[in-house]
């Protein structure tokens, strides 16, 4: 689907490890948006680009995560970001353990997360509006951070394909 007028489309990879988790980094302070932030590698479409292409990019550009050990299994629904972005998640499973570098201008920590242990999260999501978008964002507490916004609505969808939605209790909004 292409991004609606106005927003800018862009692509980020969710990665499973061999074991299941998924490849989370942390974006260095200096960084002039979402400085800090807990993120999936990801970016905008440069011209001519699928989003699994520009998802694989943008992760070796971050973390230099190898495009051939990561194989797209196909996608979540866009996420509209109130940054003008349309964001596609690209879900990809990595054969082996990849040897990350990350990139010292962009990723401060590179997280292994166990999808089960957000499953289990007492996540919580309240309305929001920035630049005339008004949406629900989703909060997910992980060992003493907060994985929040455009990733945590992106790892909502993701759990409610996996787990279901009768197997979420309700959270606080």
């Amino acid at each position: 689907m292409a991004a609606p007028a106005g927003f800018r489309p862009a692509a980020v990879l969710v990665a499973f490890a061999p074991d299941g988790r998924l490849l989370l980094t942390v974006r260095t302070a200096n960084l002039p948006s979402h400085a800090g932030q807990i993120a999936f590698p990801g970016g905008r479409l440069e011209p001519g680009e699928t989003p699994e292409q520009a998802a694989l990019r943008e992760a070796w550009e971050e973390v230099q995560l190898d495009p051939q050990q990561a194989h797209p299994l196909g996608r979540l629904p866009a996420v509209l970001s109130p940054h003008g972005f349309h964001v596609t998640p690209v879900l990809a499973w990595l054969d082996a353990w990849p040897r990350l570098q990350p990139s010292p201008d962009e990723v401060a920590e590179v997280l292994w997360v166990p999808l089960a242990e957000l499953a289990a999260a007492p996540s919580w999501s309240e309305l929001r509006e920035r630049g005339g978008l008004r949406r629900e964002v989703w909060h997910y507490p992980w060992r003493g951070r907060d994985v929040w916004g455009l990733t945590a609505n992106v790892l909502h969808d993701l759990l409610e394909k996996v787990c279901g939605s009768g197997l979420r209790p309700p959270t606080r909004g």
